[in-house]
């Protein structure tokens, strides 16, 4: 079975999303040496590197991520390989329906793969990330994604994001995974079995999460 890792590392100093998140810290707090063990301490956040996220982020009527059931993370999905996006360069309707728009099928998730991880840590990662157009999510609601995976920051354009995009996503049940890596990586555009977990905290709605991406033709390999 050929096996994806499509997880960002979480570091100290790593990139983030500036306030009111805080910076991510990973410190020794105990030593073999010292203490005869091992240990760390982990400051991060619930969007600190790789994460999963529901409509609870921006809808209060929805349920907390933890409310979930664990079936809800693990979905046949497709890989859409567009072109090498540049900065703020956006995401079209037609790119995803040329990529994958024949096999995705209501309840599939999609995986998004624009280039831009490359960018990983590098100045302007975030702030000039490339982005949906409203047309693009509007599209992945008519197919009825079930789960939206992207190696981008942000669904909508950094300069003028209002999180419009993604109420639509979540209005209609939506998931979203972002920012992952190694999309480029993967061979064909599938099917293939997605596997995100989010960490079980209580009345959250994300946490940084493992994604894998597991090869179904090659199940038996």
């Amino acid at each position: 079975m050929k096996v994806y890792d499509l997880t960002g590392p979480i570091e100290s100093g790593m990139w983030g999303y500036g306030e009111p998140f805080p910076s991510v810290k990973i410190q020794p707090i105990a030593t073999i040496e010292k203490d005869g063990f091992s240990s760390h301490s982990f400051q991060i956040h619930s969007l600190s590197g790789t994460y999963v996220e529901n409509g609870n982020h921006l809808l209060v009527e929805t349920e907390s991520i933890d409310q979930l059931p664990v079936d809800r993370f693990i979905k046949t999905a497709w890989v859409a390989q567009l072109n090498d996006k540049e900065a703020l360069e956006p995401v079209s309707a037609d790119e995803l329906e040329a990529a994958v728009g024949e096999h995705v099928k209501p309840g599939d998730a999609l995986l998004v793969s624009t280039g831009w991880d490359k960018n990983w840590n590098k100045p302007g990662y975030v702030e000039k990330n490339p982005f949906f157009l409203p047309e693009a999510m509007d599209w992945a609601v008519e197919k009825q994604i079930s789960i939206l995976g992207t190696d981008l920051t942000h669904i909508q354009d950094p300069r003028d994001d209002d999180g419009s995009l993604l109420k639509n996503l979540y209005k209609h049940d939506g998931l979203l995974i972002a920012p992952v890596v190694n999309l480029r990586k993967v061979e064909g555009s599938g099917p293939f079995t997605l596997i995100a977990l989010p960490l079980l905290i209580p009345g959250v709605n994300s946490t940084p999460c493992r994604v894998i991406l597991m090869d179904s033709s090659n199940a038996n390999s």
